[in-house]
């Protein structure tokens, strides 16, 4: 008669429809509980940083001002608003990854950006996305308060040097495309405000600064291991790689993570 009992059970386990809604509802949860992992590994890394009383999260952008466009329908160039600037196609889609990770890690903060060539760096913590060919706090931080002693920026030569390991990072190319691209990540203290912190974000090109914003926000490898990293040091030093294939960057690998070296002049 048992067996009878549990042959009736696995029937009716095995019915098509059960078996959808059980498929359904382990996928389901399953899928919450990953998100719900990724949202806490990405509030681990951020946590000490933007702080609990703070409301605000200040960004960085390197934003690009042209007085004029040409205009082909026209055949002149058109004048364009002193308030329209534009950001880069890389930086635009890692800003917004950025903004919904934070907003579901976050919900009460509120994200203010602001325009590199403007910004006062009074604001205790802030994130600062571009390198210093186009975004000016990102140049005054590395090149004039040299925020790493070891880590060397040629922005015009598109190249950038670490002395602790003398390794040469360059984008590789083929056919006057780029093929893949490094980014760079900086967790250090703010030069402009003392007992605060300051997030750098970068790449070779913007394909590198894109490859660093999603290693900072996505699932996986990467964003674990730079919150094993952070648990344990203060500062941090992080190189991702990504392969591009035409507009679409790859996700990234961490290829090295460090303590900063530093000799940031407040």
């Amino acid at each position: 008669m048992l067996t009878d009992l549990v042959d009736s059970i696995l029937d009716f386990l095995s019915a098509p429809f059960v078996e959808a809604f059980l498929t359904t509802i382990f996928i389901g949860s399953g899928a919450a509980l990953k998100k719900t992992i990724d949202t806490s590994a990405f509030r681990k890394l951020w946590a000490d940083f933007f702080g609990e009383s703070d409301s605000e999260i200040h960004v960085v952008l390197p934003l690009i001002k042209q007085k004029t466009l040409f205009s082909d329908f026209a055949n002149r160039q058109s004048q364009i608003p002193d308030n329209v600037l534009f950001l880069p196609y890389d930086e635009a889609v890692g800003m917004q990854l950025l903004k919904e990770a934070i907003e579901k890690a976050f919900p009460r903060k509120k994200v203010i950006c602001h325009d590199s060539r403007n910004f006062t760096g009074d604001q205790k913590s802030f994130i600062c996305i571009g390198g210093p060919a186009v975004n000016s706090v990102s140049r005054d931080l590395l090149l004039t308060r040299k925020l790493d002693a070891k880590f060397k920026m040629d922005f015009l030569g598109r190249s950038a040097f670490d002395e602790v390991d003398e390794s040469v990072y360059r984008s590789n190319t083929l056919k006057g495309s780029i093929t893949e691209d490094y980014g760079f990540i900086f967790f250090a203290e703010n030069p402009y405000h003392k007992n605060s912190c300051i997030c750098l974000v970068f790449g070779i090109w913007s394909h590198g600064t894109y490859s660093a914003v999603q290693a900072l926000c996505q699932k996986g490898k990467p964003l674990k291991e730079l919150v094993r990293h952070l648990k344990n040091n203060k500062s941090l030093f992080a190189v991702t790689k990504s392969t591009v294939r035409g507009l679409v960057t790859g996700f990234p690998t961490v290829e090295k993570v460090r303590r900063i070296e530093s000799s940031c002049q407040i």
